[in-house]
């Protein structure tokens, strides 16, 4: 195992767009403002890289860890145990650096599997309901574009805790790649919204509010702004937004590093540029 080089940029633009079909902009951006290549991780087979991942940083409360992305092996070389090895590597560099934990988001039920094989525990759910928006002249919210220190301030003054969040570097990476991909933001006094509006359907990715008619005044107020009368909420699994309704799934996993930390409540993840 070894960092990647920029020598190595075109050979891992090349793998990553064949695996997850990004075009190269967005991955050079992944790759430079997100992650960045000191970040990157990889093994190689006969002089060519075989497999590789990004361990990007990331605090739950107190504790450090890593957000493993990208994770991916080349397609000829796949069940040779290459990433297993790899990731393993990875756990002993970041436990080496006394990093507490782990954390990703499997794509599929068999990613989930594979994961709890490594020693993985799903930990983060998320909580998905379906809501009818009623007209509500008097909702009033701010939709000027929430800048990446102000979405970090919603966070902290909203989101229930504790919460997967990265370093400000990634962090406003990855605001930056919320609004390229057409995201709005949503703010009052008693909460923040991320959507996006599919099919008419006005998507929350994150949503945290003191309590439901706060939520619901944010619902109504972008219902005024984009005329969607149908919202698909992502929350946590026991946040007290609406609790009690919806469907859990489950969404990302967590590996302690270090022997198990106690947490102060259900640990929370989304916004993870998945």
């Amino acid at each position: 195992m070894r960092k990647a080089e920029e020598r190595d940029r075109a050979a891992l633009i090349a793998l990553w767009q064949q695996a997850f079909g990004d075009e190269p902009q967005l991955i050079e951006f992944l790759l430079d403002r997100f992650a960045g290549l000191d970040h990157v991780f990889l093994t190689e087979r006969d002089g060519e890289i075989a497999a590789y991942a990004c361990a990007i940083p990331v605090t739950l409360d107190q504790l450090r860890g890593i957000y493993l992305y990208a994770v991916n092996t080349r397609a000829d070389l796949r069940g040779q145990g290459i990433m297993t090895e790899l990731l393993e590597e990875i756990h002993a560099d970041a436990a080496g650096q006394g990093l507490d934990f782990a954390v990703l988001v499997p794509e599929g039920e068999r990613l989930f599997r594979f994961y709890e094989k490594l020693g993985y525990q799903t930990l983060f759910y998320h909580r998905v309901l379906e809501k009818e928006i009623r007209p509500n002249l008097w909702a009033q919210a701010e939709f000027d574009t929430l800048t990446a220190p102000r979405l970090a301030a919603a966070r902290e003054k909203f989101l229930d805790r504790p919460y997967i969040a990265f370093a400000p570097e990634p962090h406003a990476a990855m605001v930056q790649n919320l609004y390229t991909e057409g995201a709005t933001t949503v703010q009052t006094e008693e909460g923040y919204g991320v959507f996006f509006v599919e099919r008419d359907v006005l998507v929350f990715r994150e949503l945290a509010a003191r309590g439901n008619l706060a939520a619901t005044r944010i619902l109504e107020a972008a219902r005024q702004h984009t005329a969607c009368d149908r919202a698909r909420l992502e929350l946590p699994r026991y946040g007290e937004v609406f609790l009690g309704e919806g469907e859990t799934v489950p969404y990302g996993m967590l590996r302690w590093l270090r022997g198990e930390k106690k947490l102060s409540g259900e640990p929370t993840m989304s916004l993870m540029c998945d």
